[in-house]
């Protein structure tokens, strides 16, 4: 037991050691993000500590929509290669994984490296980060993409569409967090738009919505893209067709992150041919890895009739049923959201399909029209076989590959921000509403994510309170002079206050201009005036000494005016 306990607490204190060393190392990187700019800098900065604890964001406070990724890659190429090297010299301390500094780390070596696409399209057909293509003819729910640091993650849902074919319906994701579904058809809670942001619904109104973690979706025609806070992307193009709507899937991720996923798009490991072992080392067929690879090119081609009927079949049944079995949802990892009564396995149907259609089935005529329409198209040579397949047996028009809605570093220029203002989805930065701080640094008070992000109204109020002392204290001073203004003598004599004793000859001058306005007033309008000099027009006045103490108000005043 003691053995245990001194386990125990010897892992909490590393690994608080390690927490600080890496809060330690971070600091020379957030000094350096705030030289490179005064308001984007500390935002980015504070992004990426909040990512690292599992909090939401600060709001933006400049005029671009981006995500802390995108804004780091737009830092220029020199101080990105700085910042690199900061990391090199600290390689010690990235070890244990804990803390900004690796996070940064990781999402710094990304902006050098080139982005990996894998697809889920039509029928739909597969095509794997490494390349592989193949039908997957399956009704259910499924891990599309996972990454091994539970940061990201996409799930499909696969409808029927008749007893042989299936579409993608739905799509559900792990944003950095934040728990985004898509829903073409079959919504569950009966509302029209397809968007539930950690279950609830939300509109975009033809703008960019944020994400509380950092995470941004874009509509650009009818594509959403949603780009994830560390860098990460999805297309959900949205389609019509068959018996509902339906959406195509092109998820986007980073080469130099090489075997770090897992699901149907492969591991990311660089290499085709083992993208369809499963995690229980299943036997499969000794021929898949070449079928696969093969049909990239050849699946759609005439040279298609020399592969084996029977090979092919057996292909298609492992893919439809063993492999399929390992990236099957459960209600323990489901991130759809389902009607009272439902859940994943409402949506499955092991029986599915009938008849594992494939090319060779297809009229020669049928499958040379949809060939050439595919070609006239643009479709590329690994996606061919799919789009003749979509043509010819569902009349799908062809898909090109679309690309993401994401800045493109080099050609986008960031401007000088004179002044932060809240960018979000309650306020456009055009309105120029102040932030509760110049630097979005304070994020504890701002709750883990719900989908409207209250936190933003619960901060309208912030801005007028932590203002009010700066505003008003620059007007506090001349308020002495607006007070005396009603008192049209007071100005004259507070210039000649300093020879208070002998400038007093001129006071009797402005003396009679106040006793014009006295007649409706005759004897407060008097002292009033004389009041402020007691002591030189004392001769000149004698009326107002004697009625001084009666007014002992007008008393407090003239101390005030006296003083200049």
């Amino acid at each position: 037991m003691k053995k245990h306990l001194l386990f125990v607490s010897a892992f909490f204190v590393l690994h608080g050691y390690f927490a600080q060393n890496n809060n330690a190392a971070f600091a020379p990187v957030k000094e350096q993000l705030e030289r490179w700019d005064d308001i984007r800098g500390p935002w980015l900065a504070a992004s990426i500590e909040a990512l690292a604890d599992k909090k939401a964001v600060p709001d933006r406070t400049f005029p671009e929509d981006f995500t802390p990724f995108e804004m780091l890659s737009m830092m220029p190429l020199r101080e990105r290669q700085d910042l690199r090297q900061i990391v090199q010299d600290n390689q010690m301390v990235i070890g244990n994984n804990t803390g900004a500094y690796p996070l940064f780390s990781s999402m710094l070596e990304r902006t050098f490296c080139t982005r990996n696409y894998g697809r889920s399209y039509g029928d739909p057909h597969l095509k794997s980060f490494d390349r592989a293509t193949y039908s997957f003819q399956t009704v259910g729910e499924f891990v599309l993409a996972k990454s091994s640091n539970g940061n990201f993650e996409v799930q499909t849902r696969q409808r029927a569409q008749d007893v042989n074919f299936s579409l993608n319906e739905a799509v559900a994701m792990n944003v950095a967090g934040d728990r985004l579904c898509f829903y073409a058809a079959d919504k569950p809670d009966g509302m029209q738009t397809p968007l539930r942001l950690n279950g609830m619904p939300i509109q975009l109104q033809g703008r960019s919505y944020y994400l509380p973690h950092g995470g941004v979706i874009r509509l650009d025609g009818r594509n959403y893209t949603i780009a994830w806070p560390t860098g990460e992307t999805t297309v959900i193009d949205v389609r019509s067709g068959g018996v509902r709507g339906f959406v195509n899937l092109t998820v986007g991720i980073f080469d130099c992150d090489r075997n770090q996923y897992e699901g149907l798009l492969g591991n990311n490991d660089g290499f085709a041919d083992n993208d369809f072992n499963t995690r229980s080392n299943m036997p499969r067929p000794n021929n898949i890895a070449a079928l696969s690879i093969a049909s990239a090119y050849t699946f759609d081609s005439r040279q298609a009739n020399q592969f084996n009927q029977l090979a092919e079949q057996e292909f298609q049944a492992f893919l439809a049923k063993d492999y399929a079995e390992e990236w099957r949802l459960t209600d323990r990892n489901t991130l759809f959201d389902y009607t009272p009564g439902r859940n994943t396995a409402s949506y499955t149907d092991r029986s599915f399909p009938q008849v594992h259609m494939n090319l060779s089935q297809m009229n020669p005529q049928s499958r040379e029209n949809a060939r050439q329409r595919c070609l006239q198209m643009g479709v590329p040579a690994d996606e061919l076989g799919g789009c003749i397949y979509d043509q010819g047996y569902l009349n799908i028009a062809p898909n090109v590959p679309p690309t993401p809605n994401i800045p493109t570093p080099g050609t986008t220029v960031l401007n000088k921000v004179p002044r932060p203002a809240l960018n979000t989805n309650e306020h456009t930065f055009a309105e120029g509403k102040y932030p509760s701080s110049p630097k979005p640094e304070t994020i504890s008070g701002k709750p883990n994510g719900t989908p409207n992000k209250p936190t933003v109204e619960s901060k309208e109020n912030k801005p007028f309170q932590a203002k009010e002392p700066t505003s008003v204290r620059t007007p506090r001073e001349p308020e002495e002079i607006p007070e005396s203004r009603p008192r049209t003598p007071a100005p004259r004599p507070s210039t000649t206050v300093p020879s208070s004793p002998r400038p007093s000859s001129p006071t009797p001058t402005p003396a009679p201009r106040p006793t014009a306005p006295t007649p409706s007033t005759p004897r407060p309008s008097a002292p009033a005036p004389s009041t402020p000099k007691p002591s030189a027009p004392a001769p000149s006045a004698p009326k107002p000494s004697a009625p001084a103490p009666s007014t002992p108000k007008p008393s407090a005043p003239a101390v005030k005016i006296g003083k200049g």
